[in-house]
Order: C-alpha cells, then structure tokens, then sequence
C-alpha cells in the first residue's frame, strides 16, 4: 500500500443537503397524492455512508433556519455525523422529486432548487481554516460549483488550503448537465485536478469533459489508456476509481468496479442484481472506495468492497447506503445467503 499520509482520519464532506419526495409504488408524479421524504446529498450520502462504516465524520453546508433545517440536522446526527457546524440562515431546503421508473420507464428527477440557502451562500460565511481544523480528509463533487459563482470559489479555496496543510481530497466529478455546461464543468475539474488526491472520474468524464481521446479500444483498454494519461497530467493523484454500469432492464444492472493507483488497473468481479433503489449508488462506491483506503486495504479488496457496497445499496430505499461493514464483508466472502441465522 501507499503511504498516503493522512494527518487525521475525520472526513469533512461539505454540499448541499436537499429533500427528496419520492411518488410511492413506482407512481408518476401525475398519478401521485403523497411522497416519501428522504434528505440527501451527493457528498452528505458519502459522509453519512461512511459514518455508517465505522469512520469519524463531519459535514457543513448552509440550510434554512426553519424546521426542515433543524430535521436535516436531526437526520444526519442520528448517523453519527459531526453537524454542529452547519450554518443555518436565509434561503430554503432545496427539493428533488425523483419519479422511481419500472420495467422500460425510466427513473426521472424534477429539481427544484433555485433560492436554497446553500447556492445563496456567501464565501464569507464558510470559516475555511476553521472548518479543516482536526480533518484529515475533505470530500467534495462537482455538484456544489455548478450552484453558484460564490461556491465555486469556495470549493477552489478549500482544495488550496487542503493542500498548504497536507489534507488529502476526495473528488467526485458527479456531473449534472441540469446543473452546468460540460465546457464550465471542465473549466473547474482542471482547476480543481492538479489539488486532488482521490478522483472520482469515469470512462466518460475523461472523454467529454477533460477532452481525453477516445480510442475506439476495448472499454477496459480504454480507460486504463485514459487514467495513465491522467496521471501523467496530475502526477498529484494516488487513486482514481469509476464503474461500468449495464443496464439489463431498469430494475435489473450489472456493475463492475474499476481501481487505478497510476500503474496497475484492478477490476472487482461483476455484479448482477435487482433494484429497488438506484438513486446513491455511485455515493455508496465512492464511501466504499474511501473505506477500503482509510482501512488500509489491499488494491484487489478495496475495489471488491466499494462495488458490493454500492451493489447492495440498489437494495435500500433512500440515498444513503446504510449498509454496515460486516455485511459487506459476508457479502464479498461468503456470497448470497437466503436467509441469515
């Protein structure tokens, strides 16, 4: 293993949290006089999965100083989550209506975001050198610069001051063509790239949005092609990691999970499996990912353990993967088991 030099093992994660309503029974929208409420986030999903993991956790963002703020905050203490720096002010929770497909319709997500108290935050309410204090590792995605000019700011700020204290960074590309263009995207992942440690970036990031070449390879060749050509041009980078998703039907995938560590591609075995959720599955991996590093892993294990995390969490309604250690871990050596005793 790398001698990663971590100076701390708590995890700050900072994004926005939002409400998520949910049709019940594979409703449409149109159809539906009720919701499920469930709050989440990209980076609150990873943080609040890896909680669950055993990992000592911290998450800021900004929320409405009302109830549906002080429930968020509520949520996420309850998975153990450092929240007593959150900031809670002017503005509303963000929403997200994700309409659950079935059979050949496929999931849909309605965002309504705008005027939510984290993209009218300003860059002056974030403490930054008090919010890494005790962090030893900060997780963020591309999600939370596509809200705001503020927040983008803020989000190269941070990866500048990680660096001047020796705080790894875990990036997510997790991008959201509702949110940005690909050519602003790209402008902040290549600021952001050369201060990143653990990046998060799939076969189609590298070619739609960092331009890399497409060489008509097979897809393994491919992206191993394009993760060593990512490390040439970030030599700062210790892993990157994605997965190939098939879509056999929407309520049926097969996964495959991918580990780069700048020399040596490793692949996990392939996963087919049914769904009852899919919504967070590519933030269980990515909590999975960080686990098995964190945990001091070998390479073949890490990418093992991320790509069944994220499988079972397919089997959990809701976007965070509650899904503990243990069971993982039977799950890799031992396999399906009918009924557990």
């Amino acid at each position: 293993m790398k001698d990663l030099g971590f100076k701390s093992k708590k995890i700050l994660g900072f994004g926005e949290i939002m409400l998520r309503l949910t049709p019940p029974n594979n409703q449409k929208i149109i159809q539906a006089n009720s919701f499920e409420a469930v709050y989440s986030g990209g980076e609150a999903n990873v943080i609040a999965s890896l909680a669950i993991l055993g990992h000592d956790t911290k998450f800021i963002t900004k929320l409405p100083n009302n109830y549906l703020g002080k429930k968020v905050i509520s949520k996420f203490r309850s998975y153990n989550v450092d929240v007593n720096d959150v900031i809670l002010g002017d503005g509303r929770l963000g929403v997200y209506y994700s309409e659950i497909g079935h059979g050949l319709r496929s999931t849909e997500v309605i965002y309504d975001r705008k005027y939510s108290a984290i993209s009218m935050a300003e860059k002056d309410e974030f403490n930054i050198k008090n919010m890494l204090n005790g962090i030893g590792l900060v997780h963020l995605s591309g999600i939370t610069p596509a809200l705001s000019k503020n927040l983008k700011e803020l989000i190269i700020d941070i990866v500048k001051e990680c660096k001047k204290q020796g705080i790894l960074i875990s990036y997510d590309s997790n991008y959201r063509s509702k949110l940005w263009s690909i050519d602003e995207a790209k402008e902040v992942l290549e600021e952001i790239l050369p201060y990143i440690d653990f990046a998060f970036l799939g076969y189609l990031d590298m070619i739609n949005i960092l331009k890399f070449d497409n060489n008509n390879l097979p897809f393994e060749e491919n992206l191993e092609y394009n993760y060593k050509k990512l490390f040439e041009k970030y030599p700062n980078l210790k892993y990157a990691a994605s997965t190939k998703r098939t879509v056999n039907s929407i309520n049926n995938n097969t996964l495959q999970g991918y580990l780069f560590n700048g020399n040596e591609l490793f692949k996990s075995n392939s996963y087919t499996f049914d769904i009852l959720d899919r919504v967070g599955g590519g933030d269980a991996f990515t909590a999975g990912i960080l686990h098995g590093i964190l945990s001091d892993m070998k390479n073949e294990r890490i990418i093992e353990f991320g790509t069944c995390a994220s499988a079972l969490k397919h089997s959990i309604i809701g976007d965070i993967n509650i899904i503990d250690e243990d069971t993982i871990n039977s799950f890799i050596d031992d396999g399906l088991c009918n009924v557990k005793r």
